[in-house]
């Protein structure tokens, strides 16, 4: 019998695709446990978590499942991870005993008990609905399979989802579309008459309309054009634009009644607000032939309420009542005494301004105390004593949302009438006062958590009101620092709305584009796959190529790329392109060079002030941010490799040429901040990746400026430009590398507090907070908060791996650096983490689980308080470290932690696409991409046009992606070959293992 395929399609507003996929083998069974293949099938309880990000590179997304239901719709510029709208396909089969189901697999049981009001019995979700008794799920990124089957039902249904995303092409990869292709097969001996539907809630806006587009509808939303288009491209779709309108669960009800019965319904659009729509498709299916039907998604979204670190009020501070303690999108707020406190950043975030003062007060004790916290400018964000009109006490925060103790002492002012002032005048992050418990009393150690009899109470704002302070006119002085001109933008707007006016134009470009888009994207995937390298670390690499479709990432309206570090489930986690994070991730360079590009000219030419200052976070809309805090030492030397990187990439020496000043004013300030007496390390305190400072010379951050210093001495070459003062640093840290900082094993930190121009470390503004009484005491034994010392750290070294994945020379003894990393797989690897304690993190690694540790005190001398983290497992960090030993030849070690790191990640616990840290989607996760490196050497270099290839694994073939092109790349028998499959790779020369051939 000959089967026929037709494609129907059901647009999710991309394009359609065919993939042929082959039924997979049943994986071995391990001691009465089904195991799980990398890079296979899940199936059974590896299901259970999966979800599959959709869409377009800043464009919003959703997540196909394991079990083929959708769910994390995310498409207005934020995170809404647990957005699981009542939405899904169905089929129904005439003359069959329960002939219809819902297109999924059984409901994960997770869902039905534990999540937030589940206890009411899910009637918010189709979970009661029949369904697949089987499903299996595999990945071929961007595209994922959902395999159903069911022994009672005479079709097997396979659900392919998918988004355009295709190398070297951005535009075309960021668009606000995604596609559900549901293909059937006939099973049976007969003809089979079948209606597929797709059926939704009206979950776009709870007030919008249901409105018509060809063979499908729209869930409009009340704002400015905006809504999602649900369609099929089948000209025998019905539409029904209004489901039935009632009371509890009349509109589910029916719509499930019309779908077991077969019944088509083609209620028109209304002007009132419609519960639901469905879109209909018959099928009829001979014996044994297999049709498709393809659902569209298009979404428009062009306007949001983003807007990070730029001077747009968005109201009045300390309108309404105290606080009682952490406001939305706020992190937790700690330290405050009894039930409230005053939070400015409550009703409204960073955005709102305003002061309020106290009634005034005579001065007749010794001390006033209170507790504050928040931002750190004494200008914008501080308490101030007033005076006779005049400030003659200010405190500011600390950069952290926990209250520390001030205590001033007013000897000098007895007697004198006061008033209280806490000002709020910022709007960019940290632009927020906290404040409480505001106390006189005669005893400097009074406790503001348990006070005394004698102490007098100012304010400790536990009533409903403000009492009698008073919200004053902050209008004159808000003027000195709120610029807001009216043809600047002031809040995020998407790429896309830029290049279509409305969803109409977003469906017309994906109808006639949609073939093309596919075909491309089918190249990209199959050139991917097309690979003899391990199944762990192509598992590992696709996976988290899904954080760049993910609410990570977004591009405003001009293109320029900008992204959180990761995402809350309802609003992004660390704003603002942060430099130390994203030093990890080496796959958008790879694959999207123009957008990394915009990175680095965001850094140097926006974030970076005139002194070389780098803010390590910029803005959203991108705008110069402000320079109210330390510069991160790895993020801002690593931009310097990153430029050399790029322009390797691209070629383009015009490009490096005109960013070289900021990039010798940005390393001059590193110099002059972190090595003033100019001896090749950095000696000075400096903020990393931790979120703290380093006090003292240690092997990570050195090694970064080993690296940019490298990186800075060939771009002045090839403009010729004088290198001498920048080698005589290169030689010095080098030397006290391999000679100081190395214990014979692994590199370390000789922590270092006096003796420095830095002020004592008490007075250094820093994310962890004061120094408490137990603290200064740990600061006179062991120095100060939160450093590594004598400890093996995984990221000791790091700055040379960074040398390397930007096509620079790690200048350091190779031998030192394998040791370190070869230690580093010693003492940091767990199997099992049952035994260790962990008082930081957990939900990355614990019980059970393995995985890499941040740092590990193998030889004695863990402090009491190391820096923060370093109990945790990051999957950024074991992507670096792994394709770092495998660079080294120790490929075995290397698997060994990609290996624990994806089991942890295998669907029944955690998402195999969403790797987590500090949120979902974390964008380190992306040094993964570092392993095609690591193994096999291979990197384009478009300035020499020479392909480098340095093999740790013998034979290989893999994918390859540069600026122009993408394909694959064997080395075999000796022998080098290129496939180039889209666009093209321009090779002169190829350079095997630091030997040039033609």
């Amino acid at each position: 019998m000959i089967k026929k395929v037709l494609t129907i399609s059901v647009l999710l507003g991309t394009m359609t695709l065919s993939l042929a996929q082959t039924i997979p083998q049943i994986n071995e069974v391990t001691s009465g446990v089904l195991s799980r293949e990398f890079n296979g099938i899940y199936r059974g309880e590896n299901l259970n978590r999966i979800a599959f990000p959709i869409g377009g590179i800043g464009a919003g997304m959703f997540c196909l499942e394991g079990t083929g239901a959708i769910s994390h719709v995310s498409l207005r510029h934020h995170p809404d991870v647990m957005n699981e709208p009542y939405a899904f396909a169905a089929i129904y089969v005439k003359g069959f005993e329960s002939g219809a189901k819902v297109l999924e697999g059984q409901v994960p049981t997770w869902k039905l008990f534990g999540p937030v009001q589940s206890g009411l019995g899910r009637g918010d979700k189709p979970y009661g609905l029949p369904r697949f008794e089987e499903a299996t799920f595999q990945a071929r990124f961007p595209f994922a399979t959902v395999n159903l089957r069911d022994k009672d039902f005479p079709l097997q249904a396979k659900i392919i989802g998918w988004s355009p995303f295709i190398p070297t092409d951005p535009d075309n990869s960021s668009l606000p579309v995604g596609i559900l292709e549901y293909q059937f097969t006939n099973l049976s001996d007969e003809v089979l008459e079948t209606v597929f539907s797709y059926n939704t809630k009206n979950f776009i806006d709870g007030q919008g309309t249901i409105q018509g587009v060809k063979n499908g509808f729209v869930l409009e939303s009340n704002q400015n054009d905006s809504g999602l288009a649900i369609y099929v491209d089948n000209d025998e779709a019905v539409v029904d634009y209004c489901w039935f309108r009632g009371g509890w669960f009349d509109s589910q009800t029916v719509v499930w009644d019309n779908i077991r019965c077969g019944r088509i319904v083609n209620n028109q659009p209304v002007k009132e607000v419609a519960p639901g729509a469905s879109v209909y498709v018959p099928v009829a299916l001979q014996p044994g032939e297999t049709k498709t039907v393809r659902v569209n998604f298009c979404w428009y979204f062009p306007d949001s309420n983003l807007s990070i670190g730029f001077a747009r009020k968005a109201g009045k501070a300390y309108i309404g009542s105290p606080s009682k303690g952490t406001a939305p999108n706020q992190q937790s707020v700690s330290g405050f005494a009894g039930k409230q406190l005053l939070n400015s950043f409550d009703k409204g975030g960073d955005g709102l301004v305003g002061i309020i003062q106290s009634p005034e007060f005579n001065i007749e004790k010794r001390y006033l105390k209170f507790l504050v916290g928040g931002g750190n400018q004494p200008d914008r964000t501080s308490v101030n004593l007033v005076i006779d009109g005049k400030i003659v006490q200010t405190a500011a925060g600390n950069q952290s949302e926990i209250l520390n103790e001030v205590v001033w002492d007013l000897k000098l002012f007895q007697g004198k009438k006061a008033i209280l002032k806490v000002i709020d005048l910022d709007v960019y992050p940290w632009g927020h006062i906290l404040a409480d418990q505001f106390v006189l009393t005669n005893d400097e150690n009074e406790n503001l958590y348990d006070l005394s009899s004698t102490a007098t109470v100012l304010a400790d704002f536990e009533d409903n009101n403000w009492k009698d302070w008073l919200v004053i006119d902050s209008s004159e002085e808000e003027k000195q620092f709120l610029v807001n001109e009216e043809d600047t933008e002031t809040t995020y707007r998407p790429w896309y709305s830029k290049r279509f006016k409305n969803l109409n134009e977003v469906i017309g470009y994906w109808d006639a584009n949609h073939a093309t888009l596919k075909k491309n994207s089918k190249l990209f995937s199959d050139a991917f796959y097309d690979s003899t390298l391990p199944d762990e670390v192509l598992e590992a690499i696709a996976a988290n190529l899904t954080i760049l479709k993910s609410p990570t990432v977004l591009r405003q309206w001009d293109g320029r790329f900008w992204a959180w570090e990761g995402c809350q489930d309802s609003w992004g986690s660390c704003h603002g392109s942060c430099t130390h994070v994203w030093n990890y991730a080496q796959a958008l360079p790879h694959l999207f060079p123009s957008l990394e590009r915009t990175l680095r000219e965001t850094e140097f030419r926006v974030a970076q002030n005139a002194k070389g200052h780098q803010n390590f976070r910029v803005n959203m809309p991108i705008s110069p941010p402000p320079h109210n805090f330390h510069a991160a030492a790895d993020g801002q030397l690593g931009g310097i490799m990153k430029v050399y990187r790029e322009w390797r990439i691209s070629g383009n020496t015009q490009w490096m040429k005109d960013l070289f000043p900021a990039v010798k004013k940005s390393l001059d300030y590193c110099i002059r901040t972190w090595d003033p007496l100019q001896k090749g390390y950095l000696e000075e305190p400096h903020h990393n990746t931790y979120d703290i400072e380093f006090w003292g010379p240690d092997g990570m951050c050195t090694s970064f400026y080993l690296g940019a210093l490298t990186a800075f001495v060939e771009m002045s070459k090839a403009l010729k430009q004088s290198t001498k003062k920048y080698d005589i640093l290169l030689a010095k840290g080098k030397k006290y590398m391999e000679n100081t900082l190395f214990d014979g094993e692994y590199f370390i930190q000789k922590i270092q507090w006096e003796g420095l121009q830095a002020p004592n470390p008490v007075d250094v503004i820093s994310f962890g907070g004061g120094y408490s009484d137990e603290a200064m005491k740990l600061l006179k034994k062991e120095g100060p908060k939160y450093q590594y010392g004598s400890g093996c750290l995984s990221d000791g070294i790091l700055g040379m791996w960074m040398a390397s994945v930007c096509g620079l020379n790690e200048v350091l003894n190779n031998e030192k650096v394998k040791s370190h990393l070869v230690s580093v797989h010693k003492y940091n690897l767990k199997d099992n983490l049952v035994d260790h304690f962990n008082p930081q993190r957990p939900a990355y690694a614990c019980g059970k689980e393995g995985g890499l540790l941040l740092c590990t005190w193998p030889k004695g001398g863990m402090l009491s308080l190391p820096f923060v983290y370093s109990n945790e497992v990051w999957t950024g960090i074991e992507y670096q470290v792994a394709s770092h030993l495998m660079m080294k030849g120790e490929v075995a070690k290397g698997l060994d932690i990609v290996r624990e790191c994806r089991k942890r990640y295998d669907g029944r616990v955690r998402n195999p696409f969403d790797e987590i840290e500090c949120g979902h989607w974390y964008a380190r996760a992306m040094a993964s991409y570092g392993m095609l490196q690591g193994l096999t050497g291979v990197r384009y270099d478009a300035v020499c046009k020479t392909m480098y290839i340095d093999s740790k694994i013998g034979d290989f073939r893999s994918f390859i992606s540069t600026e122009t092109g993408f394909g694959t790349i064997e080395w075999k028998h000796g022998k080098p070959s290129l496939n180039v499959v889209y666009g093209i790779i321009d090779v002169k020369h190829y350079n095997v293992s630091g030997k040039t051939m033609n």
